[in-house]
């Protein structure tokens, strides 16, 4: 199995029925007894591309131009190896009842199964033949085809009697001549091609294949901080369900009540109502790419999403950190390669990546990388070599001085390999060896690496970042289309008419703007208004009126009033729950108007100074982790929030009572979102004058917004 495809594994204990950490540690004696199978458990329904009714998926490649519209095609989800590697797991699966006699119901789903059985047993059987050059009645002599179907299957075929056996036997004799006379002797089948139609057929055949399902004693979704309030043990029964694939996320249920008779899959007739009504349907709680952290305590799990709702586990679960790592690993695979939603289960190597900054094993990512970095002499690269798992490539950018600086081609690299040897690492052509790969790459800063008659300075490295594309993810495609593309080069707001809006009290002053309270009524009788302002938007709603904060730019500041609409309209857009709702946008003679939630007890400083005594670290820290979960969406969304202070912090909840909690939601920017996209016009900090509010000052970036809190 090669690095690439590494990350699909794991190694899988049998005799406890249990999938293993990758930092399991194994703790031998001379009596230990230990069987383990290395299996691919990260699996991707319709990674072939056969069923168009599923989503296509596939690997990331590098794209092959820098304009954004230029779209890469996809690359295999598997090299060979691990295909061939996945095949033999699924014929073993597939025996195994990973689709038994017993899931099926009705008569007619029973024949169904039995026929695409045989069906499934003649795939095995030719790919047999094609592997060995042989015919497949050749192959039928030495393997029965009772080999080659499910185990329930073949029992339910033994409790027939010799005659029907035998005319079962003849009748798939007959067949196999046919198929190798038609198909196989005359060239129209490969071995890949009966490969790839036994892993789809599989597919179709066993739904459960490639996912996994928990029982649990106990679970609750609840908001994150009443999580961490109630802890409900779970009483030793299995109560619920959770299922975990890697194009589904995460799902769960009730536990079903199922009750089958001795008979291969079929129910007795006064049951069939009862057995119906027992079987409740999955719940989505998310996709790999919402969740935020994992936490694991006491055998208890909780799955912390984007938007700070929680799904607990009850105590004493004994998949825990299986479903941990079951999730860490989907997470690297869709959403993040070099990063780890729990410590208990980070992989070793994984660590060693972000530790020094090692990217993964294709080098078309790192020429890819190194054309979108600003170039500079000395400018490194690090990455996991494709072949060796004990060797990184040291990717050294260096200028050309044949050609005129910034031209392209005015830069080139050369590639020095890292052997790591045990807990040592060695440079080729050094004989020095280091403890750690941070000593070694210490050692080479400012030096010069010789390859042929060129010299190249190490100078400073490029680590990966949050988020980015890499290799070593993998894109289902149905799931990025249904993404919401923010649109950052047209207006799109709701229009408020002026006779919409009652102004009330001023509350303050902003930087551009007067600030006012007031009252916003949904007029027509459409029932379709009411959903358009539905109380989940705003806390504030009362009846057919509802309370909100009226932004009103200053006159004198027209020449922004541009700025001022790409700022409502990048609000309108993006919806979570730590973010203050904007209703749209009134124009009342000069007046520009943004018009906004109403969030209870106002801004964040003006509570930090009148409760300075009563704010506590935990308080602190509950406010910081809503706001990073609102600074999280909105880096998903490409986009910078850009003024992150304490006045645009307000506070729906205050949280200073027993049992209490806070809950805050970050106000609009001041600073446009187009200005400080990185897919529009992010690199021109220029166009930042003359906004709503002062931006931050200095180059802007990803570290800038996400790690810049508010607290004394």
């Amino acid at each position: 199995i090669s690095p690439l495809c590494c990350s699909l594994f794991a190694l899988y204990q049998p005799g406890r029925r249990m999938w293993l950490p990758p930092n399991h540690q194994f703790h031998i004696a001379e009596e230990s007894d230990v069987c383990l199978i290395f299996r691919m458990r990260f699996y991707f329904r319709n990674w072939h591309g056969l069923n168009g009714r599923e989503a296509a998926v596939f690997r990331n490649v590098p794209r092959p131009g820098d304009g954004p519209e230029e779209k890469a095609p996809g690359a295999a989800v598997l090299d060979g190896a691990s295909f061939q590697y996945l095949f033999e797991q699924g014929k073993f699966d597939f025996i195994h009842d990973v689709a038994s006699l017993r899931d099926f119901r009705s008569e007619s789903e029973l024949q169904g199964f039995k026929n695409e059985s045989l069906g499934m047993a003649v795939l095995h059987l030719a790919q047999l033949a094609l592997r060995r050059g042989v015919s497949l009645p050749e192959v039928a002599r030495k393997y029965s085809f009772t080999q080659c179907i499910p185990r329930s299957f073949r029992l339910h075929i033994r409790q027939h009697n010799f005659l029907t056996r035998f005319r079962l036997k003849s009748v798939f004799r007959r067949f196999l001549r046919r198929f190798q006379r038609h198909t196989v002797a005359a060239g129209k089948l490969t071995e890949r091609d009966v490969m790839y139609k036994y892993l789809a057929t599989l597919e179709q055949l066993a739904p459960a294949f490639g996912c996994e399902i928990f029982p649990v004693f106990a679970l609750e979704t609840a908001a994150e901080a009443q999580a961490e309030r109630e802890r409900r043990p779970g009483n030793g029964e299995v109560t619920h369900q959770l299922l975990v694939s890697g194009t589904g996320g995460v799902q769960w249920r009730p536990a079903p009540v199922e009750v089958w008779d001795k008979s291969w899959g079929r129910k007795e007739e006064e049951e069939e109502e009862e057995e119906e009504r027992s079987d409740p349907g999955w719940r989505r709680f998310c996709d790999f790419r919402e969740i935020t952290h994992v936490v694991v305590k006491d055998s208890r799990v909780s799955i912390h999403r984007q938007d700070n709702e929680c799904l607990v586990s009850g105590e004493g679960f004994p998949g825990a950190l299986a479903l941990v790592a079951l999730l860490d690993g989907y997470f690297r695979l869709t959403a993040d390669s070099s990063h780890y939603l729990c410590h208990d289960v980070a992989p070793p190597r994984l660590l060693l990546s972000i530790h020094n900054g090692i990217h993964g094993p294709i080098e078309d990512f790192v020429f890819a990388k190194l054309r979108r970095e600003e170039p500079e002499e000395g400018l490194y690269i690090l990455r996991w070599s494709v072949l060796d798992f004990n060797r990184i490539i040291l990717s050294v950018l260096k200028r050309s001085h044949q050609q005129a600086p910034g031209t392209p081609g005015a830069f080139k690299y050369r590639q020095f390999r890292i052997q790591r040897k045990g807990d040592s690492f060695v440079l080729e052509g050094w004989d020095r060896e280091f403890p750690s790969l941070r000593e070694l790459l210490d050692v080479l800063k400012g030096c010069t690496l010789k390859s042929g008659q060129e010299n190249f300075t190490v100078k400073r490295c490029c680590p990966p970042k949050p988020g980015e594309i890499s290799d070593l993810l993998i894109v289902r495609r149905a799931k990025e289309e249904g993404k919401q593309i923010l649109n950052l080069t047209q207006l799109s707001f709701h229009q408020i008419r002026k006779n919409e809006i009652v102004q009330r009290s001023h509350l303050g002053q902003g930087t551009r703007t007067n600030i006012y309270e007031g009252i916003l009524s949904v007029c027509g009788n459409s029932g379709n208004d009411e959903e358009d302002f539905s109380a989940e938007q705003n806390n504030n709603n009362n009846g057919r009126e509802m309370r909100v904060v009226l932004k009103v730019l200053d006159p004198s500041h027209r020449d922004i009033a541009l700025a001022f609409f790409e700022s409502a309209s990048l609000m309108s857009q993006v919806s979570h729950v730590h973010l203050a709702f904007v209703h749209g946008v009134c124009v009342r003679g000069s007046e520009n108007i943004m018009v906004e939630e109403f969030v209870e007890h106002g801004p964040l400083d003006v509570l930090l100074r009148k409760e300075k005594g009563r704010i506590s670290v935990g308080w602190k820290i509950t406010v910081a982790k809503q706001l990073g979960s609102a600074l999280s969406y909105l880096e998903d969304k490409n986009l910078l929030h850009g003024n992150v202070c304490a006045k645009n912090i307000l506070l729906a909840r205050k949280g200073l009572e027993d049992g209490s909690v806070p809950f805050v939601k970050l106000s609009d920017p001041g600073v446009s979102f187009t200005v400080l996209s990185r897919e529009g016009t992010g690199q021109n900090p220029q166009r930042s004058r003359g906004q709503l509010h002062r931006p931050l000052p200095g180059r802007y970036g990803t570290k800038s917004t996400l790690f810049y809190f508010p607290f004394p």
